[in-house]
């Protein structure tokens, strides 16, 4: 179990590499974020009040377009 879970974290440095590709439109890096929010989005999905499958598509199209908001603001200078 240790090990499944040691492949999940990444270093804050690898992390920020991920958001660059992220950013330059690397669909890979997008699918890399989800996979180590997999977990997280899992256990959520259990609070919202629909279907399992349902509510798992909604966090990640909700955190997708939050993370693509993000970045729009980051590209137009007002977040660093």
């Amino acid at each position: 179990m240790e090990k499944e879970n040691a492949q999940r974290v990444i270093s804050d440095a690898e992390f920020v590499q991920l958001l660059k590709l992220v950013r330059s439109g690397d669909q890979e890096a997008v699918c890399r974020i989800l996979q180590l929010f997999e977990e997280d989005i899992q256990k959520t999905s259990r609070y919202i009040r629909m279907s399992r499958e349902d509510a798992v598509q909604s966090i990640v199209t909700d955190f997708i377009e939050e993370l693509q908001q993000e970045l729009k603001t980051v590209k137009s200078g007002q977040w660093i």
